[in-house]
């Protein structure tokens, strides 16, 4: 099967979207103290990584003056 640009970009924004929702009034030390809390951002942070990587580079090269969009920040190598 293969994916459209804005498949992988639907998978960012559901891992941010989770991110976000799950981490609203979480204090730092209860993250810390959460081991499934941390495997769980650990993993959306793994899934953001992975279908950046997947964005292909002409989308990113026409996108890249967007604001905000830090294209190597999200795909970590």
């Amino acid at each position: 099967m293969s994916f459209e640009p804005r498949d992988y970009l639907r998978h960012i924004q559901i891992e941010i979207n989770f991110l976000i929702q799950t981490s609203a009034g979480v204090t730092l030390e209860r993250f810390l103290d959460d081991a499934t809390l941390q495997r769980a951002f650990v993993r959306s942070i793994e899934v953001i990584g992975e279908a950046a990587k997947q964005v292909p580079d002409t989308f990113r090269s026409q996108h890249r003056r967007s604001p905000g969009v830090g294209w190597s920040a999200c795909a970590i190598v």
